[in-house]
């Protein structure tokens, strides 16, 4: 069901008012290291509950190795200029 409202912004903060019902909610930006603190929780509860879970992250970083690895010994660097290239010799 869609509601009437109004989104209101203050500085970092921002709220909504549903204007039918008079409820108005606050927000907050929670701070980086919040995020990261949660980010890191829920990863590691996924984990706990999951060992396919476990076992395609441990995967996916042996293949992203793999795959740098490999690039290094082949020589391709397309990021690095031709005057560039002394500097990685």
């Amino acid at each position: 069901q869609w509601m009437e409202g109004q989104l209101i912004m203050v500085g970092r903060f921002f709220s909504f008012a549903w204007v039918p019902i008079g409820h108005q909610v606050f927000f907050g930006r929670p701070s980086s290291e919040l995020t990261l603190k949660m980010m890191k929780e829920a990863k590691e509860e996924e984990l706990r509950k999951d060992h396919v879970a476990v076992m395609r992250d441990v995967l996916e970083g042996m293949w992203d190795e793999t795959y740098w690895e490999e690039r290094e010994r082949s020589g391709e660097n397309y990021y690095v200029g031709e005057e560039e290239e002394s500097c990685f010799e």
